[in-house]
């Protein structure tokens, strides 16, 4: 298996756009979802999709090196958390451009109407 240095995985951790990419990353490897019951037998071979959420926590405690020492755990929480945080919060710069881009339906009535 190849690691990530700690000093990779704490330069990536530092930048909201690789957060921002772990969390589509995350979403994407079914991490935070459910795919079989919780009870009972399961109908159909999930194996593609656990092998998918397997990947997606390696990647996870990969990147959860980046921590400090004293915040890493199994499981890749704190690092878990820092990502869907980015992901409800982002950068307030994009915020105003936003802003900017907003339409102004009144600004095709001109002066008179």
């Amino acid at each position: 298996m190849i690691d990530l240095s700690r000093e990779d995985a704490e330069y990536l951790l530092g930048r909201p756009e690789f957060r921002r990419f772990l969390f589509v990353a995350i979403q994407s490897a079914g991490i935070l979802s459910q795919e079989g019951p919780a009870h009972g037998p399961i109908q159909r071979d999930l194996s593609f999709t656990e092998g998918r959420r397997s990947l997606g926590f390696e990647i996870l405690n990969m990147v959860d090196q980046g921590q400090p020492e004293a915040l890493r755990q199994p499981g890749g929480l704190v690092t878990l958390s820092a990502v869907i945080r980015e992901a409800m919060n982002p950068d307030p710069k994009e915020k105003t451009r936003d802003k900017e881009r907003k339409y102004d339906r009144y600004a095709d009535l001109g002066d008179d109407g």
